[in-house]
């Protein structure tokens, strides 16, 4: 049992530092540790701390105790659960951070938002839409047509964006 432990963390410890080094990675066409796979729940970085820590808990748990098989995997496993659970929401809270960001403000063009305030002619307003990660973001906006403006409430499509700021155009209000 202590081989499987010693080996569960150097294998998650490796991955672990090759997937931050390396980011996201594809297997079989699915790209591993992105949020735009789909599988947000699927991060290598998580993935791997887990192993890891389950290595590094049932290794010494393992050779330097008394305590029997199961109670070690259940303590180690725990562990790399605990593990998991925490990085996740690392990664989450980061993945929000950066909805602020020119990177993250990028992931927003195609998406509707509401202008938050009016936009005059020549000027800018704020723009409300929910980002990739289904959080309400709130940001600087700007009309596609500088000689335009749009009153607070309408219903926009952001379609670039301009430094720190999202490039929006109304959207035609059927009557």
């Amino acid at each position: 049992m202590v081989t499987a432990f010693a080996v569960c963390a150097v294998v998650g410890v490796l991955v672990l530092v090759a997937s931050l080094l390396l980011g996201d990675f594809e297997i079989g066409g699915v790209e591993v540790g992105s949020a735009d796979a789909g599988l947000p729940w699927l991060s290598a970085p998580a993935l791997a701390a887990a192993v890891g820590v389950f290595g590094v808990v049932g290794w010494p748990l393992s050779a330097g105790t008394s305590l029997s098989v199961p109670v070690v995997v259940g303590a180690a496993a725990a562990s790399g659960v605990a593990a998991y659970g925490l990085l996740m929401l690392v990664l989450r809270a980061m993945r929000r951070a950066q909805t602020g960001t020119v990177a993250g403000l990028r992931a927003a063009v195609g998406t509707i938002g509401e202008l938050s305030m009016e936009i005059p002619v020549g000027g800018w307003g704020r723009v409300s839409y929910v980002d990739s990660e289904s959080v309400r973001a709130t940001t600087t906006a700007v009309l596609v047509d500088a000689g335009a403006s749009a009153p607070g409430g309408q219903q926009v499509l952001i379609v670039d964006v301009d430094g720190d700021r999202l490039v929006v155009q109304p959207l035609e209000t059927q009557a």
